[in-house]
């Protein structure tokens, strides 16, 4: 059931009043065949105040979180604002068909409008284009800076500090969805299992600050010093865990050297750091441990050894199959990450996102200008 935190009337009056601002500006400086896009969910409203104010707009929404089920999202108080605040838009793009389902659904219950094959039509005839678009990010960026001399240092480092030792890698915000807690988990089952294993692996996480309260943080750190007690010696830790982030250099080396990266999310968008690791292990061409309720699961399933989070034993069959798997099936495994990691980055995700609002516009251009008028 969804967590109730009370109604906060005041939060909502100042979003709209933001939105409201955005809009008036954009207003201000938009000229003819501009293309306004907005993002996220800090600007669900905004769609609708730019149309209210330039009804010829071309406006593209593009949400970078999951969107929920109807039978979540209908608990708002405001859902009927928020999805007509989207439904301004000429195209509301979501990570994946799942989630381009739910907000079709959504909406056709909620609002009562029709459905069609590539989106839907509002009640004043308006069609509005709902699309599933792949995030990607910039592939020659990272090489780039992977290149670095210093990365090449760092990697050395980490090989010569880790020697003879598996290194299972993660980096999460420490925030309830991301499943850093259930990692542990699935670890600590791991080590229990494969005593062969325990002197000779080791985890390090790193966990990003967060807004979230203490909570989450005194349970992860509960389950990390059990771990670290039962398992480790003078000589060995099982789990290194940094509350903080790291530079992006060492970021870089530290999914270069892994033998293993796992992202245990409960829910997540594309995450972009599985593409990250995937760029970064073209020698190692280490496996990739993926929850299956992370956007990027459609794309990477064939490719990474894919996971129900809740599962702990699911996660510690995972680590075991990713550490003994063989140099074959790594390089195959690796080969398809990478072709999708090439095909779904940045560049084609701007694009094609940028592609569909002209399209979308202009048909419904013509729609509007071939529709028999009222007598």
């Amino acid at each position: 059931m969804p967590q109730w935190h009370g109604w906060e009337k005041s939060a909502y009056e100042a979003s709209i009043a933001t939105c409201q601002r955005f809009a008036d500006r954009i207003a201000e400086i938009y000229r003819d065949g501009d293309i306004i896009w907005v993002n996220d969910y800090h600007l669900m409203l905004l769609p609708k105040l730019i149309r209210e104010r330039l009804p010829n707009a071309h406006i593209g929404f593009f949400l970078h979180i999951p969107f929920p089920s109807s039978e979540i999202f209908r608990c708002l108080h405001v859902r009927r604002e928020l999805l007509e605040g989207m439904l301004g838009a000429d195209v509301v793009g979501l990570q994946t068909f799942s989630y381009k389902r739910h907000f079709v659904h959504t909406a056709k219950r909620v609002l009562g409008v029709t459905g069609s094959p590539s989106g839907l039509i509002l009640e004043d005839g308006r069609h509005v284009v709902v699309g599933q678009y792949a995030m990607g990010l910039d592939p020659a960026g990272v090489e780039e800076k992977w290149s670095n001399a210093s990365v090449g240092e760092l990697i050395e480092f980490l090989n010569d500090k880790y020697a003879g030792k598996y290194l299972l890698v993660g980096r999460d915000k420490l925030d309830h969805v991301k499943g850093v807690r259930q990692k542990l988990l699935g670890y600590e089952t791991f080590l229990s299992e494969n005593p062969e294993f325990v002197s000779k692996t080791v985890l390090i996480q790193i966990a990003l600050t967060t807004a979230e309260h203490n909570e989450l943080q005194v349970q992860v750190m509960d389950v990390v010093n059990r771990i670290n007690s039962k398992f480790g010696t003078i000589e060995h830790q099982p789990v290194v865990f940094f509350h903080k982030d790291i530079p992006y250099s060492h970021y870089l080396a530290l999914l270069s050297s892994a033998d293993a990266m796992m992202i245990t999310s409960l829910r997540d968008g594309m995450n972009l750091t599985s593409h990250e690791y995937v760029l970064c292990q073209r020698e190692k061409n280490s496996p990739l441990i993926l929850s299956e309720f992370v956007g990027t699961y459609g794309a990477f399933n064939g490719g990474a050894l894919c996971v129900n989070p809740m599962d702990t034993k699911a996660i510690s069959r995972a680590i075991y199959d990713a550490l003994t798997m063989n140099p074959e099936e790594k390089q195959y495994r690796w080969n398809l990450l990478h072709r999708q990691v090439l095909t779904n980055s940045a560049t084609s995700f701007v694009s094609s996102f940028v592609s569909d609002i002209e399209s979308a516009h202009a048909q419904a251009a013509r729609s509007s200008s071939t529709s028999p008028a009222l007598v």
